[in-house]
């Protein structure tokens, strides 16, 4: 899932809020530049594993640490736009043992829970270990989180979050463009190429409508 720069519009401490004003408060080009939620990667890695846990825990299980892939990676706008104030966003992945005989039930009970964290989930789906499915977004930090399952004999569950872009503590947040468009080519009229007689008489045959003309 692209993350955007754009930000949330949540209710901020304060302090928070204040510092976030300085950078330039919210612009009006389309939120490119509304002020970035504030968050050290060490803490954002920690929201993002308690969460983790905490729906490994709704279905009975724990996540394997062997199998944790996190990758923090620059932000970056829609329109390609880029920044040098440190922006970020993290995936993490985690796998989350569970016998496929659970799995619908334990679908169920974290999409119950994800609704009870405050998230909106966006698909829905149950079966075998080929369709599961779920996708929510929300929360108190605007987490996206995906569910999905290993195949067989695995018996694991994939648990995923992304975490919005995030401004790490004590940096500015810059001002960003959109990127100028690519110069177009004037178009210049292309005249029709001259058509010989011979190649004109020839040419109205070939599209003369079927059976048009011909004797019965």
């Amino acid at each position: 899932m692209p993350i955007h720069m754009k930000c949330r519009r949540t209710a901020l401490p304060v302090l928070t809020l204040l510092a976030l004003l300085a950078t330039g408060g919210c612009m009006t080009d389309n939120g490119k530049n509304d002020p970035l939620p504030v968050k050290s990667q060490q803490k954002a890695e920690y929201d993002v594993r308690a969460l983790v846990n905490l729906l490994a825990d709704e279905i009975g299980s724990e996540a394997d640490n062997k199998t944790v892939d996190k990758r923090f990676r620059e932000c970056r706008g829609k329109e390609g736009e880029q920044a040098n104030d440190g922006r970020f966003y993290l995936s993490y992945t985690a796998q989350v043992p569970l016998p496929r005989a659970e799995y619908n039930a334990g679908l169920r009970k974290l999409k119950k829970k994800l609704e009870d964290e405050g998230y909106k989930v966006s698909s829905y789906r149950e079966g075998d270990w080929r369709h599961i499915l779920l996708y929510s977004k929300g929360g108190d930090a605007n987490f996206f989180v995906s569910v999905g399952a290993m195949k067989p004999p695995y018996d694991r569950m994939i648990l995923g979050v992304t975490t919005p872009c995030f401004l790490p503590p004590g940096k500015k947040q810059e001002e960003v463009s959109a990127p100028l468009p690519r110069p177009q080519r004037e178009s210049v009229p292309v005249a029709a190429p001259a058509v010989a007689p011979a190649q004109a008489q020839e040419r109205s045959v070939v599209q003369r409508p079927a059976g048009a003309g011909d004797f019965g």
